[in-house]
């Protein structure tokens, strides 16, 4: 049977993709090679402890939120949530500071943490919240970008209006060029703040960060942040609930391992020996893993060339997941879920020097008995070391000795409420999520101009598209959720048989 739509891979960028098809009428296969759903925001249960594989915090639900609109237009119903104000610490080597959500109480941390430039910081985080709602505008209209046919470039210029052409001058800056008109640039514990948050929201620092790539990611906490319950992976499970109630048909370890195309018909082969036909492909893959999924003769068809996509930077990902019993942290933290650990300023903000740690909360058994807390560890790691087989457990240990030695140094006591721990190296991600060497979060933005070197949804082939953090608009559950959505408008304005 010849299906309207094929989705391959299950994150935030596929589930997204098919839930809105299939919501449309359309007949749409889903194959996802692992036995659990997500790629990089799925779980897994181990000791009685659920964890989650890599994404942690909930974004995109406040009101108005991309993710809140989102369920309302599939009339699904949202996961147990609740948003956040103190949504993380972040541990500087001499200081610690509270994110917090509302504008006027994070001024008021921001101002106090950093008192030596109390205007100028003020004066900065004024710019970007200012240029972020002008771009949010924009990004909530969903248009594809790079532009490649007249539709999207059509889509694009009516997206377009008098505030954004005024954010010109910030296409040629990074957000580097911006601090410095600021006079920030030498205030070397704002700058280590800054570039953390630029590091695990956008894979690099201010010196390489786009501008308006990081003003969106430096804004989006005061959007709303939320700690789910059971973690990403319950949003995923929400929208695959509602992707089958639609009718789309959802095969767990199915693994992709060849695409073709006879004429405008997509042929879908797996791994079991399975053949799919259809006219639409969505690769919810990373673009590291499409030249070796698409046969060669494709290759030459495609806009983007192998030689070029290896050049192009990408984390991994070294993992430490924990059960624990939680009375290592102190009352006044408790409640916040979400801690950054920055241990030396003279460091880079990788390989364990910098970490996310996110633990869960009292009274969410989906991840954790009661009295005990799930909590999930990561920071970047380049991923070629892991590779070398005869370094691999003895990188492991090291790894976990230097991470639970920074938390120790904060709370004294963590090490010994551990109850069990593992680890998650890029050799891991690739087992579980099949991403080439275990790359994750997109592409390291490479300067300035990167953001405009982004690579479309839209492949260039007819009936084949691209979601997920390798892509336009880049990496996160919104960024990758919001490239399925795209992706599915562009199909269902295509398609013969209009949205329903």
């Amino acid at each position: 049977m010849l299906k309207d739509a094929i989705v391959i891979g299950t994150g935030f960028g596929g589930i997204t993709a098919a839930a809105l098809l299939a919501k449309s009428g359309f007949d749409v296969l889903t194959l996802e090679a692992a036995s659990e759903l997500g790629g990089c925001a799925s779980k897994f249960d181990r000791g009685g402890y659920r964890f989650s594989a890599g994404a942690t915090v909930g974004m995109g639900f406040e009101e108005g939120g991309m993710l809140k609109r989102l369920f309302e237009e599939l009339n699904a119903p949202i996961p147990p949530m609740r948003k956040l104000n103190e949504i993380m610490n972040v541990y500087l080597p001499d200081r610690t500071v509270t994110y917090f959500s509302d504008k006027e109480s994070w001024f008021k941390e921001i101002v106090k943490k950093f008192e030596c430039d109390q205007v100028r910081i003020h004066a900065f985080f004024e710019d970007v919240f200012k240029v972020a709602e002008i771009l949010q505008k924009f990004v909530e209209k969903r248009a594809i970008f790079p532009p490649s046919t007249a539709s999207e470039y059509f889509h694009l210029l009516k997206s377009m209006d008098v505030k954004l052409l005024g954010l010109t001058p910030y296409l040629t800056q990074s957000v580097q060029d911006r601090l410095s008109k600021f006079g920030l640039t030498k205030n070397k514990p704002f700058m280590t703040f800054i570039n953390g948050q630029l590091m695990d929201s956008v894979q690099t620092t201010a010196a390489s960060s786009p501008s308006l790539l990081g003003y969106m990611a430096l804004s989006i906490f005061h959007k709303g942040a939320f700690y789910v319950e059971g973690g990403l992976a319950s949003i995923i499970h929400a929208l695959a609930e509602n992707y089958r109630t639609s009718g789309g048909e959802l095969r767990l370890r199915h693994k992709v391992v060849s695409i073709a195309k006879q004429g405008d018909v997509w042929t879908i082969m797996t791994k079991r020996g399975e053949v799919f036909r259809t006219k639409q492909v969505i690769m919810n893959a990373p673009i590291h893993n499409v030249f070796s999924l698409l046969e060669p003769e494709l290759h030459m068809d495609l806009p983007i060339k192998e030689e070029k996509e290896k050049q192009k930077d990408a984390w991994g990902a070294f993992t430490l997941y924990i059960g624990a019993e939680p009375s290592f942290m102190m009352p006044e933290t408790s409640s916040i879920p979400f801690h950054h650990f920055i241990s030396s300023y003279d460091s880079p903000l990788s390989e364990g020097n910098q970490f996310l740690f996110s633990m869960s909360q009292e009274g969410d058994t989906k991840f954790a008995p009661r009295g005990k807390t799930s909590i999930t560890i990561s920071t970047h790691t380049n991923v070629d070391k892991w590779w070398e087989r005869e370094r691999y457990e003895n990188l492991k240990e090291e790894y976990m000795e230097r991470i639970i030695d920074s938390i120790d140094k904060r709370f004294s006591s963590f090490s010994s409420h551990i109850d069990m721990k593992m680890a998650g190296t890029p050799v891991t991600f690739k087992r579980y999520t099949q991403r080439s060497y275990g790359k994750v979060g997109g592409y390291i933005p490479s300067g300035k101009y990167s953001l405009l070197k982004s690579y479309s949804p839209n492949s260039g082939v007819d009936g084949l598209w691209f979601c997920g953090d390798t892509v336009f608009p880049g990496a996160g559950s919104l960024g990758s959720s919001l490239s399925g959505w795209m992706v599915a408008d562009a199909i269902r304005g295509n398609h013969p048989r209009q949205r329903v």
